[in-house]
């Protein structure tokens, strides 16, 4: 068995109906349904290392787990339920194999990036400094270091890739957000993903325009964002419209699988778009 990168006890609230340990999910890349048992899914062999996956399942797992439960069971939640519920969310941006494909996918113009800002300051200093020897030795290391980098990235940031936890200053933002926990009307459910914590790459999270949505069952969905009193939860009924946006961002925001209780055909031809529009939610 693999790592889950997405935790089973999260899944199960998008079971199958009437068999809470399976779940269907629909596959993007080979364009498929399957109905597989929910050990098997969202999980990758050496995803983590073992003590990490100790940690997440301790630390972050356990404690959302709870708050989980609450929201589910139609309880109010606490001031310390939404650090746990925050610390939960922002840890599954983190840990998610689209959050890795992204980091990867960016560090050649990331480290270009920084070796060309190394290299002007080197060479601002040349100007000014006396010792024309140690300067072109600057240059030369800094050229030795750049075709180092081209052939192999250092361990240490590959690391710091693979590694789940989430920023203090993440956290914090999620949990300052102005939070609505919508419940779906009986004729509509929500969906998730591989990648359940969606927020428009282009606003992050901390501006006055992010949104950050994770739905948190079949019938109940998270919206977060700075629209609204700060630290604050509210309560509300979903209309239908806000339900199929809500599932249009989790379909377009999976790295490769989509989980639901019930197989759809909406959503195989929804994930199968490969820029469906989305829409701001204005509340």
């Amino acid at each position: 068995m693999g790592h889950h990168y997405v935790p089973q006890k999260y899944l199960k609230g998008f079971a199958e109906t009437g068999n809470p340990d399976a779940i269907w999910m629909y596959d993007k890349k080979l364009r498929q349904f399957t109905n597989p048992g929910i050990k098997s899914v969202a999980q990758e062999s050496g995803f983590y290392n073992n003590d990490v996956e100790q940690l997440l399942n301790e630390l972050v797992e356990k404690p959302a787990n709870k708050v989980l439960d609450k929201l589910r069971n139609q309880e109010k939640i606490t001031d310390t339920d939404r650090i746990h519920l925050g610390v939960y969310i922002a840890t599954m941006l983190k840990r998610v194999p689209k959050h890795r494909i992204e980091a990867f996918s960016m560090l050649p113009s990331v480290l270009e990036k920084t070796i060309t800002e190394v290299r002007t300051q080197i060479q601002e200093w040349g100007r000014s400094t006396q010792n024309k020897e140690l300067f072109e030795r600057r240059l030369l290391e800094v050229e030795a270091a750049e075709k180092s980098l081209q052939n192999k990235v250092p361990d240490s940031i590959v690391e710091q890739i693979r590694q789940p936890w989430a920023s203090e200053k993440m956290i914090s933002a999620i949990c300052a957000m102005t939070w609505r926990i919508a419940r779906s009307p009986a004729s509509d459910f929500f969906i998730t993903s591989d990648n359940p914590a969606y927020f428009f790459k282009a606003y992050g999270i901390a501006t006055p325009k992010s949104e950050l949505t994770f739905p948190v069952s079949t019938d109940l969905a998270l919206f977060a964002s700075w629209q609204g009193e700060q630290n604050t939860t509210i309560y509300i009924q979903a209309r239908p419209a806000l339900v199929r946006e809500t599932n249009k961002r989790l379909m377009s925001g999976a790295e490769r699988f989509v989980f639901s209780h019930r197989q759809e055909d909406w959503i195989s031809k929804i994930s199968d778009k490969p820029n469906p529009y989305l829409s701001r939610i204005q509340w």
